[in-house]
């Protein structure tokens, strides 16, 4: 498993142009964008080429009297992954990329809003050596996710996306049963502090919430200044024409 993902890697790093080309086609952020949508996708497929040494158990001499324990990881069988539109590439690599890893079977569902990047994500884990049916792309809406979420076969599912969603996912997987991770409304706030250099208070905020197409996660909707000296400088600093107070 470790050898495929090698090839993996190898692949997308010798395709990145075309799915960089691809995904902004699909989905409307920038090149560079989309080139690193699928690089932080590739970091985590390059921690699992080291996998063989993560699944190593844990061994314990006498912790107790006359008592020895061990651990041992083995996989859960097949896993499904219920992925969002704004990073078609990299969510679904970290997903994937575990599982499979891990020796698992896996179902992706990629938001049917850009389905093109991950569809040919899974063709080259074919190309790189993965048998056939290892990793699956099914499509659809909520009649996919329901499916999925009820499906005895299914062990465990993550998803990404929307707060209201993800715990529907949460409720409705946990019922069936299933290994559920569900990450919803990762937005943040951010704080100007009185001794913030303004320069970069003005290009980072700018470049987290409007970057991607406006899409990322981690994107700052809101934002405000702390301490009693600094709520117009800001402000002044991307505006220049804001006079200062007296």
């Amino acid at each position: 498993r470790a050898r495929v993902m090698f090839r993996f890697k190898e692949l997308v790093e010798a395709n990145m142009d075309a799915l960089a080309h691809l995904l902004s086609s699909e989905h409307g952020k920038v090149i560079a964008d989309s080139k690193g949508d699928i690089q932080r996708g590739l970091e985590v497929i390059e921690f699992c080429c080291g996998i063989p040494h993560i699944l190593k158990g844990e061994y314990t001499q006498g912790a107790g009297p006359g008592i020895d324990v061990y651990s041992m990881r083995q996989p859960l069988g097949i896993g499904a992954g219920i992925t969002p539109f704004n990073f078609p590439g990299m969510i679904p690599m970290w997903m994937f990329g575990v599982a499979i890893a891990t020796g698992n079977a896996f179902i992706l569902k990629p938001s049917e809003r850009d389905p093109s990047v991950p569809v040919r994500l899974a063709e080259l884990m074919l190309e790189a050596g993965a048998p056939e049916g290892i990793l699956q792309v099914v499509h659809g809406d909520k009649e996919m996710v329901d499916a999925i979420l009820d499906h005895p076969a299914i062990g465990a599912v993550s998803f990404v996306g929307s707060s209201d969603i993800a715990h529907y996912v949460y409720r409705r997987g946990v019922e069936a049963g299933k290994r559920v991770q569900a990450m919803g409304g990762a937005k943040n706030h951010g704080i100007v502090m009185p001794d913030a250099d303004l320069d970069q208070v003005v290009a980072d905020p700018s470049g987290a919430a409007f970057g991607s197409a406006g899409q990322r996660c981690l994107g700052p909707p809101v934002g405000g200044p702390g301490g009693a000296k600094a709520p117009a400088a800001p402000r002044r600093q991307a505006n220049p024409g804001i006079p200062a107070p007296p």
